[in-house]
């Protein structure tokens, strides 16, 4: 009675291996759960001959989508199934990049170069993809009646002859608006708060809007800070604006030896970096939409060519020539990060994607397109690996 009765609990461990092996999450006819890929990702990159390529592992290129023309990409952007490259123009392709063709014909482009000679045509936040409210923004250069702001938008993800003029909330408050085109947004950022921040590098000014409200200024240009006639709302001109220099030298459209700023952000903080950084302004933050700014420090005097917040865990800026610089949040100061990285590397721009695992692990990537290649990090970006080499300009 005892050995059956040993025979039976022997077949019942037995029964239960055999059930969880079966069942079991781990392998599958052999296969590693840990190792497969549920939901890859798509990187997509720009060189400095203008080809754009796509890799599905940020360690080889998958395949060319975009032949050389010797216009490299100012930005990249993705919007629902639809691939979008700004060049001269904007072109789509609708077809996973087998074939593109014009999606808009007026891009804002204001090209310059840095004290260096660095040029600063190149600027990811110039479009900007908000799916959550089913549109596309991008910055033009339309010299049309009743462009009051440089902004167009698409309701169907940039499909040819969907595009119209975004729209102010009243013209009031965008006060002084001069000769069309009365503003000229260069750079946009979407916060998490639902904030669509915007900046006109052209005459130092801040606006923002959310899905529910047309645009408005934070602060406008108060004839103080540049030497010359004021720009905007004189009712806004109480807040602490970014420092703009030397505007009586140049023209307000070209580099010169004035500040040329770019936008980002970290959560709800909006950043904001001198790409020209002729006079070392270096970077500002803002934690009220743009109304009112601070300096931060530990930037180093090359000119600032991008900034991101890759799934709002870290704040970098890439440089001309003197690498990547990471945010400390506690101290609003700059420091160095560059490990891995080649010296005197100019990062022009970065993005951050994830991995999915079957057995629901998510790996996260940084990627970074600079002189020497794109570079990869698994760590935050804490440390720096080069995975593809070239010389590449924008990245998505």
């Amino acid at each position: 009675m005892r050995k059956s009765h040993l025979y039976f609990t022997l077949a019942i461990v037995l029964l239960i291996t055999l059930i969880t092996s079966i069942n079991s999450c781990k392998k599958v006819n052999g296969v590693d759960n840990d190792t497969v890929v549920e939901t890859p990702f798509s990187l997509l990159f720009s060189d400095s001959a203008g080809a754009v390529y796509n890799s599905t592992d940020g360690k080889t290129i998958s395949k060319t989508i975009f032949e050389a023309d010797g216009y490299p990409c100012r930005a990249i952007c993705v919007s629902y199934d639809n691939i979008l490259l700004v060049k001269k123009n904007l072109y789509i392709s609708t077809n996973n990049g087998l074939n593109f063709n014009h999606s808009f014909d007026s891009v804002g482009s204001y090209p310059g170069n840095a004290c260096n000679g660095f040029p600063l045509d190149l600027n990811q936040s110039m479009i900007v993809n908000i799916a959550d409210w089913n549109a596309l923004y991008v910055v033009n250069d339309c010299y049309i009646p009743n462009n009051y702001l440089g902004v167009s938008y698409s309701l169907y993800a940039g499909a040819q002859g969907d595009w119209y003029i975004d729209q102010v909330d009243t013209l009031g408050a965008i006060g002084d608006y001069g000769n069309y085109p009365y503003i000229t947004i260069t750079s946009m950022t979407l916060m998490p708060n639902g904030v669509l921040a915007g900046y006109d590098a052209r005459h130092n000014r801040c606006f923002y809007r959310t899905k529910g409200t047309l645009w408005n200024e934070s602060t406008a240009n108060p004839d103080t800070a540049t030497g010359f006639t004021a720009y905007g709302n004189p009712g806004n001109h109480s807040g602490i604006h970014l420092p703009f220099a030397d505007l009586n030298s140049t023209p307000p459209d070209t580099a010169g030896g004035m500040a040329r700023y770019s936008y980002g952000h970290i959560n709800d903080r909006l950043i904001a970096i001198d790409q020209n950084n002729c006079h070392n302004y270096g970077a500002y933050y803002s934690d009220d939409t743009g109304r009112n700014w601070a300096a931060m420090s530990g930037l180093p005097s090359s000119p600032l060519l991008c900034v991101g917040s890759p799934f709002e865990e870290n704040c970098f800026v890439g440089t001309a020539g003197s690498g990547l610089y990471i945010l400390n949040v506690n101290t609003n100061t700059w420091q160095a990060n560059n490990s891995g990285l080649a010296k005197n590397l100019v990062v022009r721009s970065l993005v951050g994607k994830e991995m999915y695992y079957k057995n629901g692990k998510i790996q996260k990537y940084i990627f970074l397109a600079t002189n020497v290649g794109i570079y990869q990090s698994t760590d935050g970006g804490s440390t720096w690996t080069l995975t593809i080499p070239g010389n590449f300009t924008a990245i998505y």
